[in-house]
């Protein structure tokens, strides 16, 4: 095709389509034929070595197109090609006889085809939701298939009866599943990146059919629609499992124990997901989601040869049963062969071998203690190796310096759980096979980042169209990957490249005075931005450096701040903006439980308004945080739950939304924009990384629902509004706002909640209902129906409630139960009517009683007249309880 040499004095370079390399350091000449061919349309799709009708080899391809299609692996013309899916084609396996193959399809469907008849063959099972991982026992006689569904079927295709369901409640989707060469086991990873080994033939008596052997949070976290597929795959000997890991490298498992063995293979930069054994077991071929591929010699954990730059994920991989060839097919649905993957200086991955070339768990055992000469010897054998590739491979990191400290005792250490990565909220990651994505999504526009080759742009758009119009295009010269849309001005940022290429800040301003709308600042050298946020007055980010930084929305630098730990988010508001760091590492095993802490500030007034841990559930991670309409701060987890901060005992987080209750079927996911008091906005998607600008997304308006526990004979609804019109007073108070309308509708929902538990005669329920309301009113209305109903006890305690009621704004003033005046003794005597101060004058003092009432000074009458308008009458007490109860008679 188009591979040519580059150069001929020994290391050769191979160019496909003037863009993919593989290289070679020992003079082989490694070729790949052809150049990489179309095969199917972007997206998950597999390729397998096969026999063709004619009873040659060829090479079956599937991909999103709904097609499976058999080629001739020389030619690369088509040989047959099978339409029956109505849907992608996400896997397949082949048979071991090589003459039929079975697919996985998002229909739903496990279809098996005929090879040798040319044509569809049978519909294998069924499930409810896509299908996106198949295998196909060693002996022909099973085939276990699993997506997005909760389970995994193992069905006999002799009858295609379902021999096995193996349950994976926690799992969202099945990626890979890998028989036991033997048939005692089924491996299977799912997108959470747990790893399970399931018994399918019991060794000993303790064991039974669909024992869980193994259940270990081992490999990358991948989506459901994700090419990364968390491949778990089988030496051919079945003695080892090999799994990708989390830190860019392959672990090894060693079979019956299923312990992790002292053993990795760690040179991709980026996480790996595609493993694939030599058929003689002794090497292993790995794709990574840095698009190269490396063939491993695995004892000598070096790597042999490697292909760089595959233009996209290669997501299948194929050896050829004889010879030398591996098929490869990517993310963009192009296919390649791979003829000499084996440089001609080692061992042929068909060659049959001695089981020492690929046993290196003795090797390991050796190592625990101190190692013989003959093992020494071995290893100088293997650093002579080292140094002829010296130039090529890329070995694992200080292996030379590692070299010396596996001859003395290994110390196994588990792998703690690791902290969560940083994130920018409302910001979409990019799908494969799609150069679009959403920057950023909120109830105010959206930033779509299009890349068409090697030219960039970001769009904006209000969704109310009548603002302001149509915002520019922005060109992206800097490869922004985050955003966020505030009310005066939207904000992007770009990660650190490498050394020379710095972390980038960009703000537009919607409307400026001037004609400068838009900058953009440079972090300095080795400092990264990790999440940014707008609000009326500011633009943020915080790095990589453990700083906040503060900007104008003109860009002058406003303050710094330093973080107590590695930064998470953070999210504005206004004048609000939150920002989440980790406050510890995770606790217990891995995945583990996050610590991260939060502070809330008010850039205006330079203040925080709030500090504290943010409430997370068991082992997941946060996905989103932001403020509601309301401006209370709002967070959701990675199972679902969506939590809502207000002031109630000194600042407390409700749970007001989960996802996984409220879902309609088992493929949806709530993709929160924003909250409200009553409202959750979402978009429902069918995977959790969230939507696609392709087509528009939908944005759903759902109530919120606390998660009540309905006490007996209680009405659910009854109290799932007495909740939510809790929640909703509470929003009010929190945020200052008018509580008239909250409060009211409150007092209504707790009204019917009252009568329901009268009506239940559940009267020590209604008692304490009637004890939380607000308003003296609440308690008049709440009388009649008891009183009807005859239940005297009851309306005694509310008659005491309304009794001991207290005004809000009490209108009458109240002596101090300290203070009593002085009695005053006062004689009355019978007067004419026409005297007014008859009765008055009647009072005389006790040391002149006989002196005649007429006869005193009008001094007298003055202090007899203020006496009787001070005077008690006719018991302080009760003149108290008329003051203070505005209801009494």
């Amino acid at each position: 095709g188009s591979a040519r040499r580059a150069n001929d004095d020994g290391g050769g370079i191979i160019i496909i389509n003037n863009n993919t390399e593989a290289s070679m350091s020992d003079g082989a000449t490694t070729t790949i034929e052809g150049e990489w061919q179309f095969g199917h349309i972007a997206g998950a799709c597999d390729i397998a070595h096969a026999t063709r009708a004619s009873g040659a080899d060829g090479v079956v391809t599937c991909g999103g197109d709904c097609l499976v299609t058999v080629r001739d692996d020389a030619s690369g013309e088509i040989d047959a090609s099978f339409d029956d899916h109505t849907d992608a084609v996400n896997a397949m396996a082949v048979s071991p006889c090589g003459t039929q193959v079975c697919t996985a399809s998002d229909d739903y469907a496990v279809k098996v085809f005929s090879l040798a008849k040319g044509g569809f063959e049978a519909n294998v099972t069924r499930f409810t939701l896509p299908v996106r991982a198949i295998a196909w026992s060693a002996d022909g006689k099973y085939v276990a298939a699993g997506g997005e569904d909760t389970a995994i079927k193992v069905i006999k295709m002799e009858d295609k009866s379902v021999q096995f369901l193996l349950e994976c409640t926690r799992s969202k989707c099945i990626k890979s599943l890998a028989f036991d060469p033997r048939g005692d086991f089924l491996a299977a990873t799912d997108d959470n990146g747990a790893c399970f080994v399931w018994v399918l033939r019991p060794q000993s008596d303790d064991e039974e059919p669909g024992d869980v052997v193994l259940n270990a949070t081992l490999a990358p976290v991948a989506t459901g629609e994700s090419p990364l597929l968390n491949t778990a795959a089988w030496r051919p000997d079945g003695e080892i499992l090999a799994v990708p890991g989390r830190e860019n490298d392959v672990m090894f498992l060693e079979r019956g124990t299923f312990k992790e063995l002292e053993w990795t293979l760690k040179a991709h930069t980026a996480p790996i997901s595609l493993l694939r054994w030599s058929p003689n077991g002794k090497y292993l071929l790995t794709a990574s989601q840095d698009n190269t591929v490396i063939i491993w010699d695995v004892k000598k954990k070096a790597a042999v040869s490697k292909m760089t730059d595959t233009q996209q994920l290669v997501c299948g991989a194929s050896w050829k049963s004889s010879g030398n060839t591996v098929a490869l097919i990517n993310g963009d649905g192009q296919w390649a062969i791979w003829n000499d993957a084996v440089p001609a200086k080692y061992a042929s991955p068909t060659a049959k071998v001695a089981a020492s070339e690929i046993d290196f768990v003795s090797k390991i055992e050796a190592a625990d203690g101190f190692v013989d000469d003959e093992a020494i010897g071995e290893d100088d054998d293997e650093e002579e190796d080292d140094e002829e590739m010296a130039d090529f491979v890329e070995y694992d990191d200080d292996r030379r310096a590692r070299r010396g400290s596996e001859k003395q005792q290994i110390i196994h250490v588990e792998a703690g759980p690791k902290p969560q990565a940083a994130f920018q909220s409302l910001t979409v990651a990019p799908f494969a096979g799609s150069n679009r994505r959403f920057l950023a999504y909120n109830m105010i526009g959206s930033l779509v980042s299009t890349i068409e080759g090697n030219f960039s742009s970001v769009e904006f758009q209000f969704h109310d169209t009548s603002r302001l119009g149509r915002i520019p295009t922005i060109a992206d010269y800097n490869g922004y990957t985050m955003g966020v849309i505030g009310e005066k001005g939207c904000a992007l940022a770009s990660p650190m490249k490498d050394s020379e290429t710095e972390s980038m800040l960009y703000f537009r301003c919607y409307e400026s005075w001037s004609n400068e709308s838009e900058w953009q600042i440079s972090m300095p050298a080795g400092e990264d931005i990790l999440a940014i946020a707008t609000g009326s007055s500011w633009v943020a980010a915080v790095t990589s450096k453990r700083y906040l930084r503060i900007y104008s929305l003109g860009g002058a630098q406003k303050q710094i701040i330093s973080l107590e730990g590695d930064a998470v988010t953070i999210t504005g508001n206004d004048d609000s903006l939150a920002v989440v760091w980790h406050e510890a590492a995770p606790i217990g095993p891995a995945p583990g439980d996050q610590v991260l802490a939060y502070a809330v500030y008010n850039l205006r007034y330079s203040s925080q308004l709030a500090r504290g841990r943010v409430p997370l559930s068991a082992q997941a991670k946060l996905n989103y945080l932001g403020f509601s309409e309301e401006g209370m701060l709002c967070s959701a987890d990675s199972t679902g739950v969506v939590r809502m901060r207000t002031e109630d005992f000194g600042g407390s987080w409700v749970p007001v939304y989960r996802s996984s209750a409220a879902r309609s079927t088992d493929g949806q996911h709530h993709w929160v924009v924003s909250l409200s008091a009553s409202t959750l906005y979402c978009i429902i998607t069918r995977t959790s990384a969230g939507p696609t600008p392709n087509p528009r997304p939908v944005l759903s308006m759902l109530p919120l629902s606390l998660p009540v526990v309905i006490p007996e004979h209680s009405l659910g609804d009854l109290e799932d509004e007495a909740a939510k019109a809790s929640l909703a007073l509470s929003v009010a108070q929190s945020s200052g706002d008018d509580i008239r309308l909250a409060l009211g509708a409150s007092e209504k929902a707790a009204i019917r909640l009252f009568h329901a538990a009268c009506k239940a005669e559940k009267l020590e329920r209604a008692s304490d209902i009637a004890e939380t309301f607000r308003q003296p009113k609440s308690l008049q209305a709440v009388l009649k129906l008891p009183a009807v109903a005859r239940q005297s006890a009851l309306v005694m305690r509310i008659n005491e409630l309304i009794e001991t009621a207290i005004d809000p704004e009490p209108t009458q003033y109240t002596q101090p139960d300290s203070y009593t005046p002085a009695p005053v003794a006062v004689k009355t005597t019978p007067a004419a009517k026409s005297n007014p101060l008859a009765r008055r004058g009647a009072s005389t003092k006790s040391g002149d009683e006989n002196k005649d009432a007429n006869e005193q000074p009008a001094s007298e009458i003055k202090d007899a007249k203020r006496d009787i308008d001070t005077a008690v009458t006719p018991s302080a007490k009760k003149s108290k309880s008329m003051a203070v109860n505005p209801f009494a008679r």
